[in-house]
């Protein structure tokens, strides 16, 4: 295994959890929709999944943060090589540390959307559906 592959992988594994806590972000929208009580003006929501939302909201917002500040990051990065004069096809290491912030982020992002189904949403169903 080259070191390559290796980024690769965590790219490729980070990319798809990222997709999949968007996805079930939307899905824990649609799930406190369907369970709303209530109509026009007086909506109300348990009390669960109100704060289900809450940590939704969250995930969410540490997911777009997290592409707004890597893109961030790299794009000052980049600016510092060129103004350093290096070469388009130059061959460079970048510092491990630009890459900390984003996944922190991400680990953020995937606790949020962990507290929202395990704290919340998953109980909220199962004291409906009697598990």
């Amino acid at each position: 295994m080259k070191l390559e592959d290796a980024r690769a992988a965590y790219e490729t594994l980070s990319g798809k959890a990222s997709d999949i806590v968007r996805q079930i972000s939307l899905a824990g929208v649609g799930l406190i929709w369907i369970f709303k009580s209530g109509t026009g003006s007086s909506l109300s929501l348990d009390p669960r999944l109100l704060k289900a939302a809450f940590f939704i909201f969250l995930s969410l917002l540490f997911d777009f943060l997290q592409y707004v500040l890597g893109t961030s990051i790299w794009f000052a990065y980049f600016r510092h090589k060129e103004k350093q004069g290096t070469k388009e096809g130059a061959e460079f290491l970048a510092p491990p540390q630009l890459n900390w912030p984003t996944w922190a982020v991400f680990y953020l992002k995937s606790a949020m959307m962990l507290v929202a189904y395990g704290c919340y949403i998953i109980p909220f169903l199962a004291s409906k559906f009697g598990a």
